[in-house]
């Protein structure tokens, strides 16, 4: 059965390390978008496109939890319904 987080939780709960680089580049981008909208002739739609899309990305990537692992120490086990070897 899956946890059901609360958004505090899910804010405060630790994250993926794919995700954390992903909310790094998403900032980055965001970063950018801050930095493009500063220089005179530069697209507005482009510098607004830029913030919105790294910044939705890195709060989206935030919420992400890792999967809780079993108490020997490894990734849960599918149920026993999935297993196809039983099936055989």
């Amino acid at each position: 059965m899956e946890k059901n987080y609360t958004l505090w939780q899910r804010i405060t709960s630790a994250t993926p390390s794919f995700f954390k680089r992903l909310q790094v580049s998403a900032l980055a981008i965001a970063g950018l978008g801050g930095t493009l909208a500063t220089i005179p002739g530069v697209s507005q739609t482009l510098t607004t496109t830029l913030i919105s899309v790294g910044t939705a990305i890195a709060a989206i990537a935030q919420f992400t939890v890792k999967a809780p692992l079993s108490p020997e120490g490894g990734a849960k086990e599918p149920s026993a319904s999935l297993n196809m070897e039983d099936k055989a």
